[in-house]
């Protein structure tokens, strides 16, 4: 694999990963104990063994209560805990930054802005500055850690969208981005009274990857116009600009699909699975599954707006099917946010008071986030997995469900927004704006005759089995090996 044979070449070119998110926290326990966890998510799980291969520095926001108790005096840990072979370097941010950097300008301007939600974007100028100050803080400690050594600097994502712009002054750094949300079109990104600068920050890349097609157009398309010196060649993936060369890429995003089709299969999961159907699915009946961050661009208030049309129109489904609804909350320090969960849990209420009857209620509302183990037996259990973002980089929901079927045949329903339905085709593809077409969908999939379930469901199967979270990184360092020897 490319990936194996950049990794070959490590000792030289050590990787340095930056990230907003660190991959173990290190908390107080009701003792006074120090407790490690793993946060949930692909991602960093998929990265641990490329940070053990290369034996690099991993950087990122230290947040646990316990997190500065265990580093040493560069606020660094070996990591993972049980064998150290990487080190993660945990940034001090303070909590002006963190109102700046994180809360106001990450999630309150450019979440929003990308997923096109544009009246929910918030602008603060001073919150810009501390993002432009964190930004600078994590580029000097990447540079700190290449101690003037040629390497390889990964940054994740739009919270350290200006770091690139910074390393790129380090001749002897190779930078390359990925950016995980979708890219705006030039006419809404242009809302950001700091767009150009943003830009800028990722010509920083040498390197510039994106989930979709349609997100890289958009951003060449944004250089293009908002720089006149920049020469831009669609063609080929790249923009010139200032003495700089960008290559920009599609690499869509995966998932580790042969630990969830192990998960899958276990006897465990399988009783789980059935356990959940006896309590939640009416005899003879099915299961709709949704599993979200509670979050406004995920579309839950026009799912169960199309459930309840979906139940007004068919009222031989009452009693019947049954929608499950696993929200997990997420920025709740963000006032949107918390307000957003509480009108998602009003809506259930609102259908489970206007259809419930006889001890059934049409949504059961889970708010709390669930290990995969759990997770697994409730995608076992769904016949049909409803996923409707309003817009979404990819939303590996879809795939994880589509990968923890092994011989059943559930169906996938979902948002023709999100990035997955470039590629899970043989999906129920629906515009979520659309309530009652979402609500004719959600009853094709119900009542599919058994032999499309199962065309549509093994040719679903095969196309993520195709493209996993490792191939994913082998594109990445594939084109990072082709492209290095240039800079």
């Amino acid at each position: 694999m490319a990936i194996l044979r950049w990794l070959s070449r490590a000792p030289a070119t050590p990787l340095i990963l930056l990230s907003n998110r660190e991959p173990y926290v290190h908390q107080r326990g009701p003792g006074g104990e120090v407790l490690v966890s793993r946060p949930a998510g692909g991602l960093t799980s998929a990265l641990q063994p490329v940070m053990a291969a290369a034996g690099g520095t991993w950087i990122a926001w230290g947040h646990g209560s316990a997190d500065f108790d265990v580093t040493d005096i560069g606020d660094t840990i070996g990591l993972p805990p049980e064998a150290p072979s990487y080190r993660l370097r945990r940034m001090r941010l303070s909590a002006e930054e963190v109102v700046g950097y994180y809360l106001e300008t990450a999630n309150r301007a450019l979440w929003p802005l990308c997923h096109a939600q544009l009246p929910r974007f918030v602008y603060d100028a001073a919150s810009w500055l501390a993002y432009r100050r964190v930004n600078e803080r994590f580029a000097a400690a990447a540079i700190a850690e290449a101690k003037g050594r040629p390497a390889t600097c990964w940054v994740q994502d739009y919270h350290l969208a200006l770091v690139p712009g910074v390393l790129r002054r380090v001749r002897h750094l190779f930078v390359h981005q990925f950016w995980h949300i979708p890219w705006p079109a030039p006419d809404i990104l242009r809302v950001l009274p700091n767009a150009r600068a943003l830009v800028r920050g990722l010509l920083g890349n040498h390197l510039l990857g994106f989930q979709t097609g349609l997100d890289v157009r958009n951003f060449l398309d944004s250089a293009r116009r908002m720089f006149r010196d920049a020469v831009v060649e669609p063609a080929r993936g790249l923009v010139r600009y200032r003495g700089r060369r960008t290559h920009v890429r599609e690499f869509p995003i995966s998932i580790d699909v042969a630990t969830f089709a192990a998960q899958a299969r276990a006897p465990e999961t399988e009783a789980h699975a059935r356990e959940l159907r006896r309590r939640m699915v009416p005899a003879g009946g099915q299961l709709l599954l949704g599993v979200d961050r509670v979050d406004y661009t995920k579309g839950i208030p026009r799912r169960f707006a199309a459930f309840a049309r979906l139940l007004a129109e068919h009222p031989e489904l009452h009693g019947r099917v049954t929608l499950l609804q696993v929200g997990v909350p997420t920025r709740t320090d963000v006032p949107e946010y918390s307000a957003f969960e509480q009108e998602v849990a009003d809506i259930a209420a609102e259908v489970n008071a206007r259809f419930g009857r006889d001890g059934w209620l049409p949504v059961e509302l889970v708010r709390e986030s669930l290990d995969q183990a759990t997770l697994t037996a409730y995608y076992r259990a769904a016949d049909v997995c409803i996923v409707s973002p309003l817009q979404d980089g990819m939303n590996l929901v879809a795939k994880e469900y589509v990968a923890c079927q092994q011989g059943r045949m559930g169906i996938l329903v979902l948002s023709r927004f999100a990035g997955a339905a470039r590629q899970l085709k043989e999906a129920l593809l629906i515009n979520p704006y659309d309530v009652g077409a979402t609500a004719e969908a959600l009853y094709r999939a119900l009542t599919l005759p058994a032999e499309e379930r199962e065309r549509r469901s093994m040719a679903l199967h095969h196309r993520v089995e195709r493209h996993t979270i490792h191939d994913w990184m082998g594109d990445i360092f594939a084109e990072v090996d082709r492209l290095r020897p240039r800079t």
